[in-house]
């Protein structure tokens, strides 16, 4: 086959760009470890630029990511798994949980315990968190942690109950900058979370590997400058060590690896199991959060969740120099963020798309009308007693306590 002259120069500028393209990502990837990564890290870039300017870039995500939409049976398989990421508002969610949850039987509370008691009519276990089961896999047990060891504690606690168990992850997460100046002002309040066990590939890590930031029994009274100098300070990017397999980087003991390559691995990985939660939720919009959990897991709460205009993080001053030294040292949590937050947004969508209605029109009119609507249905058999419980245990919020029986 002959070629013309402008056939073999056409040809030869294709291939040139071509090798050109597969340096380019060879030289990105650091040695071309893959292809997948080499978007991972422009779209990171971006968002953290988004972030900065107040803004949040689209990024493209799989039905199967949206659209979580499923059907319960807490009598049978299904077992929810809170992992509560620190000062992200997670408290009240998992008061919500065990104490607002319009599911039956409800959690019982009582007066001199910590812990609510939350079973199925069976006596089966459908909640872990620190409201109802405790800390079983440790104070405020991160991914890594419950994936190592709740099925384990179900296997030794809840033997007779269930042969098989299908474990729904959700978390709730926060604005990373206010995340952690709410966590500076609370370990400034006298907070510590030394208990934490940081378990990781079958054991703890050692005081060698996470130093505390302090010699006395608290940091109390911590300045901001202080709290940030601290190197081996926990509450840098907490968001993404407590979403991410920490098992992938050797845990809390990486010195030898590359840290660029820890800091790719962490982000990816965290992104990876935000996408396999079951639910996520978001401080900043309690409205669209309270539906996606209601309209996903065909659950509602009695009282609807109200958004605060005003936090502790508030009322601090908070100058642009400390706003731009929180956002320089928890770079990974704003990367892990930005994605989160357009996951959720976009999860909001799906969902609104998929019911037909949007979140407004859900709390302004179809809520009620289901609300009746299930009234309506129960009136038709219960007597005056029903009615008299029911009312009772409306009044049980948001304490929903009792006295223990004697």
């Amino acid at each position: 086959m002959n070629f013309t002259k402008c056939q073999l120069l056409s040809f030869t500028f294709i291939l040139f760009l071509t090798l050109l393209f597969f340096v380019g990502v060879f030289y990105i990837c650091n040695g071309g470890q893959c292809l997948g990564q080499f978007d991972t890290r422009i779209s990171s870039t971006a968002d953290f630029d988004a972030f900065v300017n107040g803004r949040l870039i689209p990024h493209q995500f799989n039905e199967s990511d949206l659209n979580k939409l499923r059907k319960l049976d807490l009598e049978g398989e299904d077992v929810f798994v809170y992992i509560h990421i620190q000062k992200t508002g997670g408290s009240s969610f998992g008061k919500h949980l065990v104490h607002n949850l319009d599911i039956y039987p409800p959690c019982m509370c009582f007066e001199d315990k910590k812990k609510c008691e939350c079973f199925t009519k069976n006596k089966r276990i459908w909640l872990v968190s620190r409201h109802s089961t405790g800390w079983i896999c440790g104070l405020h047990a991160d991914w890594t942690e419950y994936n190592d060891c709740v099925d384990e504690w179900f296997k030794k606690n809840d033997v007779n109950s269930r042969k098989r168990r299908r474990y729904h992850f959700i978390s709730f997460m926060r604005n990373p900058v206010d995340r952690f100046l709410s966590e500076w002002q609370h370990v400034q309040r006298g907070a510590t979370w030394r208990g934490v066990r940081l378990h990781c590939n079958g054991r703890s890590a050692t005081i060698e590997e996470v130093p505390f930031c302090y010699t006395t029994d608290n940091w109390k009274g911590v300045s901001f400058e202080e709290f940030v100098s601290c190197k081996h300070n926990l509450a840098f990017n907490r968001i993404t060590r407590m979403l991410a397999d920490l098992s992938k980087v050797n845990c809390y003991n990486s010195s030898d690896l590359d840290p660029r390559e820890v800091e790719n691995t962490l982000l990816q990985s965290a992104k990876d199991n935000l996408l396999s939660l079951a639910f996520l939720g978001l401080l900043e919009y309690q409205r669209a959060t309270q539906f996606l959990f209601e309209r996903t897991f065909g659950i509602n709460f009695i009282v609807n969740f109200e958004q605060r205009r005003r936090t502790h993080v508030n009322r601090i001053a908070v100058t642009d120099e400390m706003r731009a030294k929180v956002i320089e040292t928890n770079r990974l949590d704003i990367y892990v963020y930005q994605f989160a937050k357009d996951l959720f947004l976009q999860r909001v969508k799906t969902m609104e798309k998929l019911l037909g209605y949007t979140v407004d029109e859900y709390f302004d009119h179809i809520r009620n009308m289901e609300k009746e609507k299930r009234r309506d249905d129960v009136e038709l058999f219960e007597d005056e007693s029903t009615q008299d419980a029911e009312e009772k245990a409306l009044e049980w919020y948001p304490s929903k306590t009792k006295k223990k029986p004697v």
